[in-house]
């Protein structure tokens, strides 16, 4: 009676086992027996300004710059030292995220009567012995842009929100490319808490 008992109680755990295995099946063959999908990589339908691959070191304008030093965004500046409305940390960001519709070749030759004098900023990325040379246009209703990727962008938002003013209207406007000598450094900047507001 005892060895028959045993037995009875030695089936039952198994029963016990093979019922928790047949539960845990269906994950058993989905880790082990079915390949992941891959994953998918929804990719903006709007080119992005600069490099997203390449990590930004500095941008110069025609008369002051925003460089990126010991882990921290600051401002340097040509000729003097000028109160900021925007932190350059801030700054920085908005020119890494921007990005714009792409204008082909016929829009581009359509706007040429348009386009005056081209400006220029200079873009350093980390390990990269030649900067990115954006060449851009203000027009009535957008700016235009040519990006990292030799396309031309339009971009409809307030100037303000890229070219903050620094006590001079037209201290971005040139078309001389900016020369880092001399230059004033600010670390300590107050963060604006207006939000820019895009053109329609």
């Amino acid at each position: 009676m005892r060895y028959r008992g045993r037995r009875w109680n030695n089936i039952l755990m198994f029963s016990v086992i093979a019922f928790i295995g047949v539960l845990n099946l269906p994950t058993l063959i989905k880790a082990y027996l079915i390949e992941p999908e891959p994953e998918v990589t929804v990719s903006s339908p709007y080119p992005s300004l600069l490099n997203p691959a390449a990590e930004l070191q500095a941008l110069h304008f025609a008369n002051w710059s925003v460089v990126l030093e010991d882990d921290h965004w600051v401002y340097q500046f040509k000729e003097t030292t000028v109160p900021q409305t925007i932190s350059a940390q801030e700054l920085s960001q908005r020119w890494k995220e921007l990005v714009g519709t792409e204008v082909d070749s016929q829009t581009y030759t359509d706007l040429s009567p348009q386009l005056n004098t081209p400006h220029t900023i200079e873009v350093w990325y980390q390990d990269q012995e030649e900067p990115q040379r954006i060449t851009y246009y203000q027009l009535p209703q957008f700016w235009l842009l040519k990006n990292w990727n030799d396309q031309w962008l339009a971009v409809s938002i307030e100037e303000s929100y890229l070219f903050p003013s620094f006590g001079s209207e037209d201290s971005f406007k040139s078309d001389h490319l900016f020369k880092a000598d001399h230059l004033f450094k600010v670390d300590k900047l107050p963060i604006s808490d207006k939000s820019p507001k895009s053109d329609d």
